[in-house]
């Protein structure tokens, strides 16, 4: 029976990240989905003890430092075509999941699972390593995973663990420093976690729009180009694959308009160039073509922050087989809005999720997710950065300064 209340994370801040599920040995604490379908915790009075396991592992109520900003910063792409292709950006999660299995360690990350949910698995199998490639937009179930890490890092075994930055502040939390020097950790710079409620809500609307059962989705297919992307649902009849670009689909519309993410994520504490794990990983938005050789080709560029010593010794062991630019800092800062401040709600969310209540996707498709046209601006923008390399060095070098006092 509890005889002390447990202090965890307030609604408005608790980001869903099962650390407090992992670390309650007494089965007391379950995670249920709220009215938007984000996990939340639960605590069993019957059952809790009031041992404190929960609170003592919960991020938001222990913060976790975060590491100093790195001190230099790359662009890098696999030099293996396929491989690039088959990745969100540059292909780099499989080029160092590859070097964690030759190293003995587990590989935990998120895969599409039963009727195109999301969730983290723990692995060495190599094909369900491949599965966890590529954006998934919807907020991962966490809470069998963070468990599974826990007892192979208490068992002796080492974990690569691949999540947004709360997860990884949350297997560092559930490990501890008893556990942390068998932890290696990416963190996904990330736009925000999205409704896994809305996600399934939408598959319900593509599939009554096709007559048929969705099996497969790919959310940053690289067409018609890597910046301008399409999610790509696979359907069951003869696996025939049909694209919405993002400018028109209805899910990434709602997702980059800033309506459907968690709400903790307007107030996340780990936005900036100070990092939580070993590596950040990110695309590299505003990357500028210096020369030729190391153009955008718009098939896929990473933004790879080392942020500790060990992250800088995996990145060197995986540069073999990788194009690696070194870059500055405030380029990526300039491209990545999560490194500079955090994402902010959409001013119509309260009004987009009471219409949406009311009459489902179809009720905010044509108000809120109506389709939008790139701006004149951003053409432009990516015209100049993909050809940059055309510009002399001085004239280039005058011309990026003068944009960025003008676009800050």
């Amino acid at each position: 029976m509890m005889s002390t209340t447990p202090k965890l994370a307030e609604s408005k801040v608790c980001t869903g990240c099962a650390a407090c599920h992992a670390a309650c040995g007494f089965r007391a604490l379950e995670m249920r989905p709220d009215s938007e379908g984000f996990l939340r915790p639960y605590i069993d009075k019957d059952k809790c003890v009031g041992c404190g396991a929960c609170e003592r592992a919960c991020p938001e109520v222990r913060p976790v430092g975060l590491h100093e900003v790195p001190p230099k910063v790359f662009a890098c792409w696999d030099r293996d075509s396929a491989r690039r292709e088959a990745a969100t950006s540059g292909g780099i999660f499989m080029r160092l999941a590859e070097i964690a299995l030759d190293k003995g360690f587990w590989v935990c990350g998120a895969v599409f699972g039963e009727n195109l949910s999301v969730c983290h698995v723990l692995t060495r199998d190599i094909e369900t390593i491949k599965a966890m490639r590529g954006s998934k937009y919807v907020q991962s179930d966490v809470r069998d995973a963070m468990k599974d890490c826990l007892e192979v890092l208490r068992n002796g075994g080492s974990v690569l663990f691949s999540g947004t930055p709360c997860q990884v502040a949350a297997i560092k939390r559930v490990a501890g420093r008893r556990y942390a020097g068998n932890l290696f950790t990416l963190d996904v710079l990330c736009h925000g976690a999205p409704s896994p409620r809305f996600w399934r809500d939408y598959l319900d609307y593509r599939e009554g729009q096709v007559g048929d059962i969705a099996v497969g989705a790919r959310f940053r297919k690289k067409t018609p180009s890597w910046t301008v992307f399409s999610l790509e649902l696979t359907f069951e009849a003869e696996h025939r694959s049909l694209t919405w670009c993002t400018v028109e689909d209805l899910y990434l519309r709602a997702f980059l308009g800033d309506y459907i993410s968690r709400e903790s994520c307007h107030s996340c504490r780990y936005v900036g160039a100070k990092r939580l794990g070993d590596i950040t990983l990110a695309d590299f938005w505003g990357y500028v073509s210096e020369d030729r050789e190391a153009r955008n080709d718009e098939r896929g560029i990473s933004l790879v922050m080392p942020n500790t010593a060990v992250g800088n010794q995996w990145l060197s062991e995986a540069s073999d087989e990788l194009v690696v630019v070194e870059k500055s800092l405030e380029e990526a800062i300039r491209g990545n809005v999560p490194l500079r401040r955090r994402i902010e709600g959409n001013a119509n969310r309260s009004e987009f999720w009471h219409d949406y209540e009311e009459g489902g996707i179809k009720a905010v498709r044509n108000t809120y997710l109506a389709p939008i046209k790139r701006s004149f601006k951003h053409r432009v923008n990516l015209y100049f950065n993909n050809h940059a390399y055309l510009v002399p060095r001085k004239i280039r070098k005058k011309l990026l300064e003068v944009r960025a006092r003008l676009i800050p």
